[in-house]
């Protein structure tokens, strides 16, 4: 007997049991008995899990999320200590944050494999293992090119819980509780980059010396690995279902009960066409994927290239001194949380509305208002905090000119996520792997050109020049709003 019902909600699975389709040969004799989920409300199913085991689940990936991504940034608050320890310049150690997001570039496409393959949970905990274990290279080495390669490494590693942020999301939640969850969990992800500057901060005004800011990380990244593989429950379905096939051979001494994850391999060419040439091959003929990729990754750009800027805005202009510079990044935090806010209510009320009304059938341009809104709110407060920069202007009003910025980056960012997550739909992995990649390319440039520029320009026309490339890219999700639609139609990748 071959069962054989698709995973509805959950694009890996679908995945894994096309890809053991096109293994299976036709005239092959089927004798397996091949599991699957009784839908809508098989209880094995992680969307029918008991609320707590879900909403922990989401947890651990929220603070893996947070640990990773303050040691993305941290580093950057140790660069005059650095410097002055190992005689080199500060434009050399800001490598220290750039090589990080480097291996950001190249982590996923070690850890999406491994997820399709191994499921969530051993790929997660391992990256983040991993990648505290290299961050020892910076906390004890002698030299910069140890602390830097041991932050390459880290970053390359430590990319593990962004990398599988979509795919666990998905395994847990339907799809109009998805957006909730994300909400959240992106939440951290860009939070986190801001708090590492001012934890860092902390850490090296203080007694102790800068290399605990990189033990901090490492203890708290192993800290949540050991947590989550005694705690964190596999949320894959098609591991589940591994697992499931598993205890009913043990139980039934019967071997040919069997997953669709037991039957298929991921070889090489598979890994090489997924991971390597299908997502460019998206990237350079959709156009609202590179447009969308090109505007996040400004924007995620743009969020290190202040962790550079705010110390010469507050510390050189305002003679701040440290730590309290990098404060001045909380009011980047609360307009993310704003915005964190300001999404979850849109889902809630306008997007569930939308579902519901059309028997979870919406268009992804349901996304862009709020994206739209995003985007105005960017240049203003980056106007707004370029010619508030001067030190005669009282500095509540540059401060809370971040908030404007960061409830604006936050609502670009995730909105360009979602949105091309709706439109790629069956090749999602694809679309965020490259993605991913620009985003992170730009996150490693910016800081490297950040301070030359800032000196140069001035923080007054460095800023403004960012809020007119910010305002030139106003219309992008606007074209969409309009011609989405029109434009998914002629592809022949994206859901129409």
């Amino acid at each position: 007997m071959t069962v054989t019902v698709s995973q509805e909600g959950n694009l890996d699975c679908s995945t894994a049991h096309e890809r053991h389709l096109e293994n299976h040969r036709p005239d092959e004799e089927i004798s397996l008995q091949l599991l699957s989920f009784e839908y809508p409300d098989d209880p094995d199913h992680p969307h029918n899990w008991a609320l707590f085991s879900r909403l922990w689940a989401t947890f651990i990936l929220a603070a893996f999320n947070l640990v990773v991504t303050i040691a993305s940034s941290i580093f950057g608050s140790t660069q005059a200590a650095v410097a002055q320890e190992f005689g080199v310049s500060q434009e050399v150690t800001i490598l220290g944050t750039s090589l990080f997001l480097v291996g950001y570039i190249f982590g996923p496409l070690l850890f999406g494999p491994l997820s399709e393959k191994f499921g969530r949970k051993y790929p997660l905990v391992a990256g983040v293992a991993i990648s505290s274990l290299f961050g020892l290279m910076a906390a004890l080495g002698q030299d910069m090119a140890t602390i830097l390669i041991g932050r390459f490494l880290a970053g390359f590693f430590g990319v593990a819980p962004i990398a599988v942020l979509g795919g666990i999301i998905t395994d847990c939640w339907d799809a109009v509780h998805r957006g909730v969850a994300m909400a959240f969990c992106i939440c951290l992800v860009f939070s986190g980059p801001t708090f590492g500057p001012i934890i860092g901060g902390f850490i090296a005004s203080s007694s102790l010396s800068w290399r605990w800011t990189m033990w901090v990380v490492v203890i708290a990244g192993l800290a949540m690995a050991g947590l989550a593989n005694l705690t964190f429950t596999e949320t894959y379905p098609p591991k589940v279902l591994q697992k499931k096939a598993k205890k009913l051979r043990k139980e039934t001494g019967n071997p040919n009960i069997r997953s669709a994850l037991d039957e298929e391999s991921v070889s090489i060419r598979y890994i090489t066409q997924v991971y390597l040439i299908r997502p460019w091959n998206l990237f350079f003929t959709e156009p609202i994927l590179v447009l969308l990729t090109v505007y996040q990754s400004f924007i995620y750009g743009l969020m290190y290239l202040f962790y550079q800027s705010y110390p010469i805005a507050f510390g050189e202009v305002r003679q701040w001194n440290d730590p309290f510079p990098s404060l001045a990044l909380l009011g980047i935090i609360i307009g993310v949380a704003i915005g964190t806010l300001a999404v979850v209510v849109h889902n809630q009320t306008y997007f569930k509305r939308a579902y519901s009304a059309n028997n979870g059938i919406f268009e992804p341009e349901a996304r862009l208002p709020l994206m739209i809104f995003g985007g105005c709110l960017m240049p203003a407060g980056l106007f707004w905090y370029a010619w508030t920069s001067n030190a005669s202007v009282p500095w509540p009003s540059e401060v809370c000119a971040g908030v404007m910025i960061g409830c604006g980056m936050y609502t670009i960012f995730i909105q360009c996520f979602t949105y091309i997550i709706d439109c790629y739909t069956g090749m999602a992995n694809s679309a965020m792997a490259a993605n991913g990649a620009v985003r992170s390319i730009f996150g490693a440039a910016f800081p490297l050109f950040a301070r030359h520029m800032y000196h140069n320009l001035g923080v007054a026309w460095a800023t403004s020049l960012l809020g007119f490339l910010s305002l030139v890219m106003v219309p992008v999700p606007v074209m969409f709003w309009y011609y989405g639609r029109r434009i998914r139609a002629w592809s022949k990748r994206s859901k129409n």
